[in-house]
């Protein structure tokens, strides 16, 4: 009996210790095992489709006259017990049932949300991620557009780049250029070589989707620097469809990719400073045009405008007013613009009154689910009163 009350005093004590460790120990394997499961969840409104156990694309649903039901994505980036969400769901409810699951159901704590672009799709729910405490980043783009539009604004903006930390890992916001909107940005994950591209990227066999808010001779451009600003990517989110690789760029890169026009980089230059005079007037002039914002476009034309079109005729201020109305409203949502050829200008004084320009434009749009771009010859002769140029006749030719 005393040997027995021995090996208690001195040995169990121990032995017990070291199972309790042990037993810690595999609790804590147990509990690290289980947060690192892939989940899922599907509901009506929204699902949670794992990438791997930290990626998720988040779907929801936008009900559209144009295209009817469609679902959105989203992204969702976990890193221990904290996460980070990429474009709000496209609803106040759907928003909520997220911010619900992640927090209640996941035990997570959401750091912020990162809205892609101005579009409800985007930023459908922010007022919802706001009400809950959790802040929301935007470009400055993006910001400045959802006051315009008098939509809910993301609280932190940026210009160029962003670098956001979730645990020790990065996450990289950047502008890169116009495309599906003049603000979409990227978000990328280095830890995985994620890309969240929202909108500006088509999942494989997408179409043109909507366009009425883009720059369609700009997307491949934005898209090819937007492969160069990253490594080769594993993940690839778009804003509809499903998920990919960096398959998915290339692909959007060629469905947007313009015919090619030959340019004339050695134009004459006889005077620099007029030259940048008719050249940021030419820009300020089509800037309005390829926004379809027909009060500012026609505030360029003299009231004795006259327009002269190889196929149109010759048209007046008031003509010209109306067909320009008619060219806007018929083109709301086909991505309709003009660009100018570049190196193509070329400016010539006229002593006492303006100055000539003369170059080619291109103008493109989607028709017939197909890019439908052509490269024409412009002339407009501009007439400076005091401080104010005007353009006083058109010469639009070569159709």
């Amino acid at each position: 009996m005393k040997k027995q009350n021995y090996l208690m005093k001195n040995y169990l004590p121990g032995w017990t210790c070291t199972n309790k460790r042990i037993l810690i120990c595999l609790l804590l394997l147990a509990g690290n095992f289980a947060s690192a499961q892939t989940r899922s969840y599907k509901s009506a409104r929204l699902e949670l489709v794992p990438i791997n156990p930290s990626l998720y694309v988040h779907v929801s649903y936008l009900n559209t006259n144009e295209w009817g039901k469609v679902g959105c994505n989203g992204m969702v980036y976990i890193n221990k017990d904290s996460a980070y969400i990429f474009d709000t769901p496209a609803s106040d409810t759907a928003s909520q049932e997220l911010i619900r699951v992640l927090q209640k159901k996941w035990k997570l704590k959401i750091k912020g949300v990162i809205v892609n672009h101005y579009h409800n799709d985007c930023l459908a729910g922010l007022t919802v991620f706001h009400k809950a405490g959790i802040s929301s980043y935007a470009s400055e783009l993006t910001i400045k557009t959802a006051k315009q539009e008098n939509l809910p604004v993301p609280q932190y903006g940026f210009t160029d780049k962003q670098i956001l930390k979730l645990g020790n890992q990065e996450i990289i916001n950047q502008y890169f250029g116009e495309a599906h909107t003049k603000d979409n940005i990227v978000s990328y994950i280095p830890e995985f070589n994620a890309l969240f591209g929202g909108c500006m990227v088509k999942a494989i066999d997408a179409g043109f989707g909507h366009v009425g808010d883009a720059n369609i001779a700009a997307w491949a451009n934005t898209i090819r620097a937007v492969q160069a600003g990253f490594p080769a990517f594993k993940v690839v989110v778009p804003g509809h469809g499903d998920y990919g690789d960096g398959r998915l760029l290339d692909f959007t890169a060629r469905l947007f990719a313009l015919p090619v026009t030959e340019s004339n980089a050695s134009a004459p230059v006889t005077d620099q400073e007029l030259f940048n005079t008719i050249h940021a007037m030419d820009s300020a002039f089509f800037d309005a045009f390829n926004r379809r914002d027909l009060e500012t476009t026609m505030s360029f034309f003299s009231p004795d405008i006259e327009f002269y079109h190889d196929k149109g005729g010759k048209d007046d201020y008031k003509i010209t007013r109306e067909k320009l109305n008619t060219l806007f409203t018929n083109n709301a949502s086909n991505g309709f613009r003009r660009d100018l050829i570049a190196g193509s200008m070329e400016v010539f004084p006229i002593p006492g009154f303006g100055a000539i320009q003369v170059n080619r434009h291109q103008f493109c749009h989607i028709e017939n689910k197909k890019m439908d771009c052509g490269t024409f010859k412009n002339i407009m002769v501009w007439n400076k009163t005091g401080d104010q140029w005007k353009i006083t006749r058109v010469l639009s030719f070569d159709h």
